[in-house]
Formats: C-alpha cells, structure tokens, sequence
C-alpha cells in the first residue's frame, strides 16, 4: 500500500507547496476542512503516515479533527503537526494539550516541511 501524507487547510498555495515539497516519496492527500481530512483517514485507500493540520478552516476546523483524534484514539496512529498562521500563545497552548507532534507557523519553507515529516516518521516509529 503506497504511504500517504494528509495536508489539511483552506489554503492551495500551502496544500501545493507540501505536494511540492513530499510528492517524490508521498502521495499527498488534500483537504480542505476537517471533515475531509477525517474521510481520508476512514477511507483507508492508503498507508497513512500523518497529518499536517491547519486549525483555522472554514466548516470543520482542526480543532475538531484533534478532538475527534482524542475520542478515537488515533494519536499514536497517525501521528499530527500542526500548521498554522496563528501563533497567539493561547492557540499553541491549546494546541499542545493534545498528543501532538509538533508545531510549524506559516509561512514555512520546503525543508520545514521534511523536518515536520521527518518527526512524524520518528514519532510513529
């Protein structure tokens, strides 16, 4: 089964710049609120090896993807880096009361990208 990276936010210039940034050694699956991300991973089409998660997104934000994540149990499953715009400490503070990975703040380059994917393969294994 081919290995899957899930990059959720509302953005296409960030969605492209992963796809970019993984192509050659993932398929990159989009999704552009949290609803889709969650279908990608119910889906079970690939061999999901993480989420980059957006938490601002329009209908289903990835608040709600983290919490679905607690309620299930998929943390250690499918490991998250969060992705965000958002720096206030309040949000980060709120960020890391869930099992995640780590954090990365917009904008990012190319090489912020494996490093976050990088820990990702580190923390599943």
């Amino acid at each position: 089964m081919e290995k899957a990276i899930i990059v959720a936010d509302d953005s296409m210039i960030v969605k492209n710049i992963v796809e970019k940034a993984l192509n050659d050694e993932y398929i990159v699956l989009k999704a552009s609120n949290g609803k889709e991300a969650i279908k990608h991973i119910t889906d079970k089409k690939y061999d999901i090896v993480g989420l980059l998660l957006d938490l601002n997104m329009p209908e289903s934000d990835g608040f709600m993807v983290l919490n679905y994540f607690k309620n299930n149990n998929l943390f250690r499953k499918y490991p998250i880096v969060i992705i965000s715009g958002d720096d206030t400490k309040e949000t980060i503070s709120k960020a890391f009361t869930y099992d995640i990975v780590d954090m990365l703040n917009k904008p990012f380059s190319k090489d912020n990208i494996n490093n976050m994917v990088n820990k990702i393969i580190n923390f599943k294994n």
